[in-house]
């Protein structure tokens, strides 16, 4: 047993052994990895020092070639948005006309985009794409969510992660849908806008589907309006609060009531016109949202913005000075420069056994 210990003892101490090794072999070799950066570092910048003027001059020659561009050559790309609220199920039908716009766009078919969307052809060449997309905010992806755990069985839901689902909502869920439109001119034609939506405001399925919803908002909120009329001449009415009787000559009733009764009565019909005042706010609300089949939002500024405006002169500097500074360093290598004659750090020597 002693004997079977110590060569344990003796296996686990070589194995610690073989361990440190390796562990200082690591080390050493992080260590000359760290110098030999710092050394490449203290070569670059002293060929920077050398050759200081070649490299500002080149710089400052970028600097100038970039204003060049940026104010000659140069052809910056204007932005704006139109965010629109369509209703009826419009949704689709705007999303495939802006589809087709682009495509319009892409083969540079200004003669149909003219016809489609009535602007002369002279402003459409400045266009240069046009997209559509949701606004998608958090409170909107969670009411959708809502949504659609409200319409899932309760199988269904228990497998709908709120975090892969709010990646796959139908753009058709959202209310808000934004329009980007690209230019190379800042002048945005001004009947654009007007034809995108006027091309929805005159289909007739549309104008048709929005005058009946019209027509029947129109005869909900009558019928509404009767009924807390009526309410409101129950409980407002100065003979309502005699203890004998409540005559309505009005409803061609007459109502006995006690006191318990009464007060139930009286509580009833007060939640009652409560709940159709409410009903009243919303029609109120629908008629004037629905007036429109598309509801703009935010119109076309009358100037876009510059999309991702670039510093040409610094970037022009900048690259100047790389590739200067790149080919310096391939032509003091060509001269057979020894770059270990510059290094000041001696590497550590390690030995391993």
């Amino acid at each position: 047993m002693t004997e079977k210990n110590s060569k344990d003892e003796i296996d686990v101490l070589s194995l610690f052994s073989l361990i440190g090794k390796k562990t200082n072999s690591l080390l050493v070799l992080i260590i000359n990895i760290f110098i030999s950066i710092l050394n490449l570092i203290l070569l670059m910048l002293r060929i920077a020092k050398k050759n200081y003027l070649i490299l500002l001059i080149c710089a400052m020659l970028g600097a100038l070639t970039g204003y060049f561009y940026d104010k000659n050559l140069y052809v910056p790309k204007y932005q704006t948005t139109l965010t629109l609220s369509p209703n009826f199920g419009s949704t689709y039908h705007l999303y495939k006309n802006i589809k087709f716009y682009q495509t319009l766009i892409a083969q540079k078919d200004f003669e149909k985009l003219t016809v489609y969307l009535n602007i002369d052809s002279t402003e459409f060449k400045s266009i240069k794409s046009i997209s559509i997309e949701p606004f998608k905010t958090q409170s909107s992806q969670l009411s959708n969510y809502q949504k659609m755990l409200n319409n899932a069985d309760s199988i269904t839901a228990l497998t709908l992660s709120y975090n892969e689902f709010k990646n796959k909502i139908p753009f058709d869920f959202y209310k808000l849908h934004v329009i980007t439109l690209e230019t190379t001119k800042s002048e945005i034609p001004s009947q654009l806008e007007e034809s995108i939506i006027s091309s929805l405001e005159k289909n007739t399925y549309y104008l048709n589907v929005k005058n009946t919803y019209l027509k029947n908002l129109e005869i909900k909120k009558e019928f509404v309006k009767s009924s807390i009329q009526k309410i409101d001449t129950l409980l407002f009415s100065k003979n309502f609060n005699t203890e004998e009787s409540i005559k309505r000559e009005n409803l061609g009733t007459t109502i006995l009531l006690d006191d318990n009764e009464h007060q139930n009565f009286e509580l009833k019909l007060f939640n009652k016109y409560t709940f159709l005042r409410d009903e009243l706010i919303k029609i109120n609300y629908d008629l004037e949202n629905k007036k429109n089949i598309i509801n703009t939002i935010d119109s076309f500024k009358v100037v876009g913005q510059i999309k991702n405006k670039k510093n040409f002169s610094f970037y022009g500097g900048a690259i100047l000075f790389i590739i200067t500074f790149f080919a310096v360093i391939i032509f003091q290598i060509l001269k057979d420069l020894n770059p270990k004659q510059l290094f000041k750090f001696k590497k550590l020597d390690h030995e391993t056994e």
